[in-house]
């Protein structure tokens, strides 16, 4: 592997700078969990068994020219995902979930919402459609010709209609949690369910924006908190969680701190070295930890001897002195 990134990620010694192999994730026809693959996640996930999976959550390329994917013509693009779509069934357990995080794409000034042309293609596979999770965003591009897009959309499918779904882990406060029956046999008792309520298919979430504490290197991420409520509902305790579009490692990250194991898949180098720097929560050769959000739960936030990964701010082209926390300090 080659490091000619233009922010260097120097793995510290105790990480093997090495990604896996196919045959060191797949062994025998087992899975050894717990890795991400340096490579084309078609090629991990047919390497997987049959059912192997309880989850898979992801957010696909855009197809909107980023610098880690191809701005592809509309069908060859469904095309391609829909190869993925189609492994992803095949490795789901029967009660298994899929999450398909998606916003919208343009073309000469049409838009179009990249869930309703993926909806058909889930549908076609067999899965079944559970919800359509609309996630607001309070900032983005603005529209000239058209209303400005505030909001993007997970959608969520199951291999069968015997899924596994627990809305416990994910109630939310109850918006009147001392809301009394007034009449019949529970007349004066709390009707509410005091452990929340069901969170609704309008997840409020935050954004990862330039200055969020989560945010890495990578151009398009999504907050830890997003993935956390689709694991916990769709998963247990030890469960398999995919994600074939790992990037900076969200979903590993999150299935860590849940007690899941997790697999992924990641193209870009620099990203999967971002991804181990935020699984074993150190820092690089040079200091630098992953995310603000790692440096902070270290300690070594007040230290100029510390910084951590950050992408440019918009512009992309930013000063050498942008990219850490000890040199922004300096400004």
């Amino acid at each position: 592997m080659t490091d000619d990134d233009e922010v260097p990620v120097p793995l510290p010694d105790e990480i093997d700078s090495e990604p896996p192999s196919i045959e060191e994730i797949v062994v025998d026809g087992e899975v050894e969990p717990d890795q991400i693959y340096n490579g084309d996640c078609l090629e991990l996930l047919k390497a997987l068994p049959d059912g192997s999976v309880q989850s898979i959550i992801t957010s696909p390329p855009y197809n909107i020219g980023k610098s880690y994917e191809t701005n592809s013509p509309m069908e060859e693009y469904l095309e391609e995902h829909r190869k993925v779509i189609e492994e992803c069934y095949r490795v789901l357990t029967d009660e298994g979930s899929i999450f398909w995080q998606v916003a919208v794409t343009t073309r000469d000034g049409h838009h179009y919402p990249l869930d309703v042309k993926f909806f058909p293609i889930f549908e076609e596979t067999g899965f079944v459609p559970r919800n359509r999770i609309i996630w607001p965003k309070s900032h983005g591009l603005h529209g000239r010709i058209r209303f400005s897009c505030r909001h993007e959309t997970m959608l969520w499918f199951t291999k069968t209609e015997d899924h596994y779904f627990n809305v416990d882990p994910v109630r939310i406060p109850q918006k009147w949690p001392n809301k009394k029956s007034y009449q019949g046999d529970n007349k004066g008792e709390v009707t509410s369910n005091p452990d929340g309520k069901n969170p609704g298919d309008v997840w409020d979430i935050g954004h990862v924006k330039w200055n969020h504490e989560e945010q890495t290197l990578h151009e398009a991420q999504f907050p830890e908190d997003l993935v956390e409520r689709a694991l916990l509902s769709t998963s247990r305790e030890g469960d398999l969680v995919l994600d074939p579009y790992a990037g900076s490692a969200t979903v590993p990250v999150v299935a860590q701190d849940n007690d899941r194991h997790f697999l992924g898949a990641e193209k870009e180098y620099k990203y999967w070295k971002i991804a181990q720097l935020r699984l074993a929560g150190v820092p690089d050769k040079n200091g630098n930890y992953a995310n603000l959000k790692l440096l902070r739960e270290a300690g070594r936030e007040n230290s100029s001897e510390y910084g951590y990964h950050r992408r440019p701010a918009e512009p992309q082209e930013a000063e050498e002195g942008q990219k850490t926390l000890a040199d922004l300090s300096e400004d």
